[in-house]
């Protein structure tokens, strides 16, 4: 059944692919391995490359299966997910490990670990509801995943923010060197930051670990909101992790909260945050509707902080999928602020700060760490 759907129409193509995306399935549950490859079966490119019921017929079968991505239930019988995890990696470097799992607050800590172990995004099963199991949202997100894991794509810029005079960015004194890229740049702002905001989805977690504890000295000066794609029951335990690897505080923003230099906001999972002056910088919490999609909007985060800061806004964007950001990102350009992007190199999906970065907002483009490099020479340049 998957393979003959996988002929429905060609596959769409990405980084040289012509052939379907090959998917295996570990998860314990008969109900979940039958929808599962039912999906896959019944979507174009895609084939299903196999099936395991524990952790031990997936090590047994990973390497002769040869997936291009493994769905991996953590919570399993024999070998626990966090277990099995890196063994399946091993087996099978080439393939990519996407967790779908429970989620819950106790899972949310587990999920994270399975991200800094090597897994490349995380999802989470619906309730065991027949109307949330019958629903089409869990489906369709799932699939939209596995593509952009597997077939990462290039995104226009924004069209309704077109870019402004293109400039050669100059390398500035005390900053390391861009690596290449055909991209147009945009110049960094003469005004030293006040404020930073951080946008992030696929991949987030991670790079935000990356990025953020060789920037204490400038996050000491300076605020950190930040807009992660992830469900309600993560954030929490990501602001956890953020303090640990920083050791500044870290938590999820409130509503009428004022901010304060040498800490990290983080936005509530699927709640808008923005920043609102009266009169001093204060978060505002919303339960607004998505914005293009998104929930919380790295776009509505970084419209805010002009409207409050405006040129002393440092846009970041990391990893992640779709075009969120690249709005915002064009206002903190406009405006005179700064915005660095992550790298495709580095990134899990190079969505959101490749639209930005062909949208030619970008003033530099790198890994994580070296976008720490650079936001804090930016702390230190003296301005006229």
């Amino acid at each position: 059944m998957a393979e003959a759907s996988a002929t429905k129409r060609p596959p769409a193509t990405g980084e040289g692919r012509d052939r379907p995306i090959r998917v295996m399935v570990v998860d314990d549950s008969q109900l979940m391995r039958w929808l599962l490859t039912r999906w896959i079966g019944e979507a174009p490119g895609l084939e299903l490359a196999g099936m395991a019921s524990s952790g031990q017929e997936a090590l047994a079968t990973i390497a002769r299966r040869r997936p291009d991505i493994v769905l991996l239930d953590l919570e399993m019988p024999d070998i626990g997910g966090l277990e099995v995890l890196p063994k399946l990696i091993k087996a099978c470097p080439s393939a990519k490990v996407l967790v779908v799992s429970a989620l819950s607050k106790a899972a949310a800590g587990i999920a994270l670990d399975a991200l800094a172990m090597g897994a490349k995004d995380y999802i989470g099963k619906p309730d065991a509801s027949v109307k949330s199991w019958g629903g089409q949202d869990f489906r369709i997100a799932l699939l939209k995943r596995i593509e952009a894991l597997c077939r990462p794509a290039e995104f226009p810029a924004p069209r309704s923010m077109p870019v402004s005079r293109p400039e050669r960015m100059a390398v500035m004194p005390g900053l390391a060197a861009n690596p290449p890229t055909n991209v147009v740049r945009h110049p960094f702002s003469m005004v030293v930051p006040r404020v930073i905001g951080v946008g992030s989805s696929t991949g987030g977690p991670e790079a935000l670990l990356r990025f953020l504890p060789s920037l204490v000295s400038a996050i000491r000066r300076a605020p950190v909101l930040i807009a992660q794609h992830m469900p309600a029951e993560f954030t929490r335990a990501l602001a956890i992790r953020l303090s640990a690897a920083t050791g500044l505080p870290s938590k999820e923003g409130e509503d009428g909260e004022e901010i304060r230099a040498g800490q990290i906001y983080l936005a509530p999972g699927d709640r808008h945050m923005t920043l609102v002056s009266s009169p001093n910088p204060v978060i505002a919490i919303s339960d607004a509707p998505p914005v293009r999609y998104y929930r919380p909007s790295v776009d509505l985060l970084f419209e805010s902080l002009v409207q409050v800061y405006g040129p002393a806004v440092l846009g970041v964007i990391l990893t992640g999928m779709g075009a969120d950001g690249a709005e915002g990102a064009g206002a903190i350009a406009r405006t005179g602020g700064s915005v660095i992007v992550q790298d495709q190199a580095s990134s899990v999906v190079w969505g959101m700060p490749g639209a930005a970065a062909n949208a030619g907002y970008a003033a530099a483009i790198g890994n994580p760490e070296h976008l720490a490099e650079i936001a804090a020479g930016l702390f230190e340049m003296e301005r006229p």
